[in-house]
C-alpha cells in the first residue's frame, strides 16, 4: 500500500474517532467508531520523523525526507577512437548513478549553451557527439532516490575537443 494511502486513511480514522455519532448522524448503536485512535506510527530510527512520512524509515538523517544525502562525482573525457564524449556518474549509493539526469554545456563567451540532455545508464555512463575545437563539460540533477538517498548534483571539469 501507498505511503499517501496510509497516510490517508489513518487521517480518517483520526476523524472518525474524534467526531461524536451525532455530528455525524449516526446513533450509538450502529456507530463503528474504533475505541483508540492512530496517532503515530512512532519513529524507528530516532530521526524525529513519524515513519508514516520518513522516506527512509530505518536510516536516521537530519535532511527534510528522512533520508541521508549520497554524493555524486560526474566526469567527461574524450573518446579519441570513436570522437564521442563519454559522461560518467559515480556514487557510493548505486542508485544515484543509475538514470541520473546528464546535460552537456558547451562553453560560450556570452554564456555556456546547453547542448543536449539525456539520462545516464544503469552503469551511469552517457555519451554524446561533439563539435570539434570546442569545451564541454555536464551537470548533473540532484534527485531524490526514494528509500534510499537524496542524490546531490555535480559538476565535471571542462574537457577541449581537439581538432582533427
Amino acid at each position: 500500500m501507498s505511503r499517501s494511502r496510509l497516510v490517508s486513511r489513518a487521517v480518517a480514522l483520526v476523524l472518525v474517532a474524534t467526531s461524536s455519532p451525532a455530528a455525524l448522524g449516526v446513533s450509538l448503536a450502529s456507530a463503528a467508531v474504533p475505541s483508540t485512535a492512530v496517532a503515530s506510527a512512532g519513529d524507528s530510527d530516532g530521526d524525529g520523523l513519524d515513519d508514516l512520512v520518513d522516506g527512509c524509515p530505518t536510516v536516521a538523517s537530519p535532511n527534510p525526507t528522512g533520508c541521508p544525502s549520497a554524493t555524486r562525482t560526474a566526469r567527461l573525457r574524450w573518446l579519441e577512437g570513436r570522437d564521442r564524449l563519454e559522461a560518467r556518474v559515480l556514487s557510493p549509493e548505486q542508485t544515484c548513478a543509475s538514470r541520473a539526469r546528464v546535460s552537456l554545456w558547451r562553453v560560450r563567451r556570452g554564456g555556456d549553451v546547453k547542448v543536449e540532455g539525456a539520462n545516464a545508464s544503469y552503469v551511469g555512463r552517457q555519451r554524446f557527439r561533439a563539435v570539434r575545437r570546442a569545451t564541454y563539460y555536464v551537470t548533473v540533477s540532484a534527485s531524490y532516490s526514494s528509500g534510499r538517498a537524496e542524490c546531490l548534483g555535480a559538476v565535471s571539469r571542462k574537457v577541449r575537443v581537439p581538432r582533427r
